[in-house]
């Protein structure tokens, strides 16, 4: 019988063990991938700049992100900047309706991505917000409360067919990016501030749906950055086989010069007021 008891509680020790290892191991390296077997695609897809710090004449600037996307129909936004004012001034200027959003993803919990969300209060009912597992306590509560329908990220989902949220990773905080399959094209990779590292981002974007990136647009996380940090996540993303690279927001100027200078072809400007249209 005491044998039995030692050999019980032996096995419950080990699986004790086991589960604080896989718990560590899920703080540092973040989510597991996970590949999809069936990505869909889009034929196109049209996506805006509403808010940047570099601005077009007429619309405002500020210190945070927001883009929106138009894909077969469906309308969203991949995180809403730093203040409803900004959102909604710069989204008149460019023509967009944001009563039509459907869904709002979230790339990660900071103030200059999230600081817009009060604009679409009004039409709370009618969007889904995306946000990261291991978002602050009390984050998903939140939108609850203002009537947003609210879905925590854990692994790569589909939110429209072939419209994508990444895995989220660890920077700190945790980040999820956004991913377009466009067909014949490849992915369109959105990044809010990269906190994991782009490339990071990139790849696990890659990674889980099987497919090369073919614009990766964002903030890259590289203002104030070494030359050999840039050289070594912009090159490691070229490598992927990327098509333009749109740095916005926190990706600093010396990333921009650095593509501008090596890799003129692959450079893009990114700013408010930028439009894309991919596919067709």
């Amino acid at each position: 019988m005491k044998k039995i008891y030692i050999l019980a509680t032996a096995t419950l020790f080990f699986f004790f063990l086991m589960i604080v290892f896989l718990l560590t191991m899920h703080s540092r390296e973040g989510n597991i991938a996970m590949h999809l077997s069936n990505t869909s695609s889009v034929k196109t897809t049209k996506i805006i700049v509403i808010v940047d710090n570099i601005a077009d004449k007429g619309l405002r600037k500020a210190w945070g992100l927001s883009i929106y996307l138009e894909v077969d129909g469906h309308r969203l936004l991949f995180d809403t900047g730093p203040s409803p004012g900004v959102l909604e001034y710069n989204a008149k200027r460019l023509g967009i309706d944001l009563s039509k959003v459907e869904a709002v993803v979230i790339s990660h919990e900071h103030g200059d991505h999230t600081g817009g969300l009060s604009a679409l209060y009004p039409y709370s009912g009618n969007i889904t917000v995306y946000i990261p597992s291991g978002s602050y306590r009390g984050f998903a509560e939140s939108l609850k409360k203002m009537g947003f329908r609210v879905i925590v990220v854990n692994g790569t989902l589909e939110v429209f067919p072939g419209v994508y949220v990444v895995s989220p990773l660890y920077g700190p905080p945790w980040e999820e990016a956004l991913a377009v399959n466009v067909r014949g094209k490849g992915l369109v990779v959105l990044t809010g501030c990269s906190h994991p590292g782009v490339d990071e981002l990139v790849e696990r974007a890659v990674e889980d749906l099987g497919v090369e990136p073919y614009i990766v647009m964002g903030g890259f996380h590289l203002g104030g950055a070494s030359l050999d940090e840039i050289r070594s996540r912009m090159e490691r993303i070229i490598s992927m086989g990327v098509s333009k690279i749109y740095p916005l927001h926190c990706s600093g100027s010396a990333v921009r010069k650095y593509l501008e200078e090596k890799h003129p072809e692959i450079y893009g400007d990114g700013h408010s007021g930028i439009v894309l249209e991919i596919g067709g």
